[in-house]
C-alpha cells in the first residue's frame, strides 16, 4: 500500500530528476528571449500526456518568451510532460512540451514552427529579433 510519505518522496524525485537536465547558456541560445508578464493556462488534454483520466490546466504567468520556448511561473504543480497547449490572449494556442521544472516555475519548448512564433512576436514585441537568422 503506498502511503503519502511514499508518494510525496516519489515526487521530490520526479522533481530532482527534471532539475538535473541541462540547459543551455544564454549564449547558446538560438532565439532571442524578451521579457514579459503574459496571462496564461497550460493544458495537458485527455489521451495525450495526462496522469490522470481527465484533462489537466493549471493558470500561470508568461515570464519570458522566444521563437521557440518560454519560461512560466504556474499556480500549482504540474507534471504532465508531452502534446501540452499554452493558451494565451496574445498568441493563442501553441503545442508544446515540458522541458524542465523547478518547483511553480516551468520551461516549455513549443512544437510550432518557429518562423511563425517569431512572425507574431515581431508584431507584439517591438524589435523583437533572433540572435542568429
Amino acid at each position: 500500500m503506498i502511503i503519502a510519505k511514499d508518494i510525496k518522496k516519489m515526487l521530490r524525485a520526479l522533481e530532482v530528476e527534471s532539475d538535473h537536465i541541462k540547459t543551455g547558456t544564454a549564449a547558446d541560445r538560438r532565439y532571442r528571449r524578451a521579457d514579459v508578464t503574459w496571462s496564461a493556462t497550460i493544458r495537458a488534454e485527455r489521451g495525450h500526456a495526462c496522469l490522470h483520466e481527465e484533462e489537466r490546466e493549471v493558470s500561470g504567468i508568461i515570464r519570458d518568451i522566444s521563437a521557440n520556448g518560454a519560461r512560466i511561473d504556474v499556480d500549482g504543480l504540474f507534471f504532465e510532460k508531452n502534446n501540452l497547449l499554452l493558451q494565451t490572449t496574445q498568441l493563442g494556442a501553441i503545442r508544446c512540451d515540458l522541458v524542465w521544472r523547478r518547483g511553480n516555475k516551468i520551461g516549455l519548448q513549443f512544437s510550432e514552427d518557429p518562423r511563425k512564433i517569431h512572425k507574431k512576436l515581431q508584431e507584439l514585441i517591438p524589435g523583437f529579433d533572433t540572435l542568429n537568422p
